[in-house]
């Protein structure tokens, strides 16, 4: 699997945002939907898009979904009910910028996590790890592991925000510790690979 990682770059970059396209032979899946629209159609390279998989729906992470699904005309998998967070602000975060993004996501592409899922070659497990928000999930496909805004190389994500939960962060912190995985690919600034995840981790929990 070759893996992409573009950053975004609404509001001149300060949310520094992270969106993954991941491919196999033919075709592509996308984790987040942050970056430019134009930076993620070189990253594909004209394969075949089957999904955009979200880890969380923060702005931040949704700001050019839509786009995606406009261009691609794929799906978007999210975990059971947390579609509502698309048109309400407090939820996606985005008055933390001063505004109300409400973003108009079909009913027809939007599609729920099952525990293992399967698109084409990839083989994904997807892991409800709640405490940055309700909905996150991290997925793990191969030796990698996308972790959304869980934990970072150095920190983890904050719980303050609507859904945050500082005992849910820790349990979901330990969940990850005990996955095998090699690399984590993170919501926002640089991969890690999983001994520095661990270590940050253990201040934690």
């Amino acid at each position: 699997m070759i893996i992409r990682q573009i950053k975004s770059k609404f509001l001149m970059n300060i949310f520094n945002q992270n969106t993954y396209v991941c491919i196999s032979g033919k075709e592509a899946i996308i984790i987040d939907a942050g970056a430019e629209l134009e930076d993620v159609k070189k990253a594909v390279k004209g394969k075949r898009v089957l999904a955009v998989l979200l880890t969380h729906i923060h702005f931040d992470h949704i700001f050019n979904l839509e786009k995606y699904i406009n261009e691609f005309d794929c799906d978007v998998y999210i975990k059971n009910g947390a579609e509502k967070s698309f048109k309400n602000a407090r939820e996606n975060a985005s008055v933390l910028i001063g505004t109300e993004l409400k973003f108009k996501v079909p009913e027809k592409n939007i599609k729920h996590y099952t525990e293992n899922l399967k698109l084409g070659e990839f083989n994904i497990k997807v892991i409800s790890t709640p405490g940055h928000t309700k909905d996150s999930v991290c997925l793990l496909i191969d030796d990698d592991l996308f972790v959304g805004d869980l934990v970072f190389s150095d920190t983890i994500g904050r719980t303050d925000l609507v859904g945050g939960d500082m005992g849910e962060m820790q349990e979901s912190l330990k969940k990850i510790k005990e996955l095998s995985y090699k690399t984590a690919h993170t919501g926002h600034y640089v991969v890690a690979k999983k001994e520095t995840i661990d270590s940050v981790i253990k201040n934690y929990i």
